[in-house]
């Protein structure tokens, strides 16, 4: 593992002690009308995605659909998407997906196929899922983290997709919409 890149995201990631990994089965998916981790039958890409502001300290959450690819095989697996709920982190370059949310994709006895993988700025392996039907090398949250319950929605997603964020207003409100 790549040190620097390590306690880089670790610092950047310091202050999520206020979401707790209940939330995003509980509070989360009944604000967003999406159960955390449970496949979905709507379209794999959505044209334009609400989400909530969170907490004292306004933290942007969204629910996306995620499904494996073509190149990850899997004996557990779902083929179909799943609803996953992201923090929405500017900061962070690159996307992440808790332990919990690869192992419903069935991730936990994953094969990929064809060339080794890209390593992210952490060190781990980045893995080809579809979010929002967009196909983007995703790594691993970091197990030994605080904040390793979370999935972080990160800036390659968004450079990606050239999707367009609002976050802000008098009433708080995030929103994702893509071309």
């Amino acid at each position: 593992m790549n040190a620097g890149g390590a306690e880089l995201f670790k610092t950047i990631c310091a202050d999520f002690e206020d979401i707790l990994p209940n939330d995003l089965h509980d509070s989360f998916s009944k604000i967003l009308g999406a159960q955390y981790l449970h496949e979905t039958n709507h379209p794999h890409h959505q044209q334009q995605v609400r989400g909530i502001v969170w907490g004292a300290s306004l933290r942007p959450i969204i629910s996306l659909h995620v499904q494996i690819t073509e190149f990850i095989l899997t004996l557990t697996g779902t083929p179909r998407p799943i609803h996953v709920h992201f923090l929405y982190l500017e900061a962070s370059p690159q996307t992440y997906l808790s332990d919990e949310a690869l192992r419903a994709l069935g991730i936990e006895d994953m094969v990929v196929v064809g060339e080794a993988q890209e390593r992210s700025s952490t060190g781990s392996m980045r893995l080809p899922l579809k979010v929002n039907g967009y196909t983007l090398l995703v790594a691993r949250s970091p197990s030994d983290a605080h904040f390793a319950h979370l999935n972080i929605l990160g800036q390659d997603f968004i450079q990606l997709t050239r999707a367009k964020v609002f976050f802000g207003g008098d009433i708080p409100r995030f929103e994702i919409s893509f071309a």
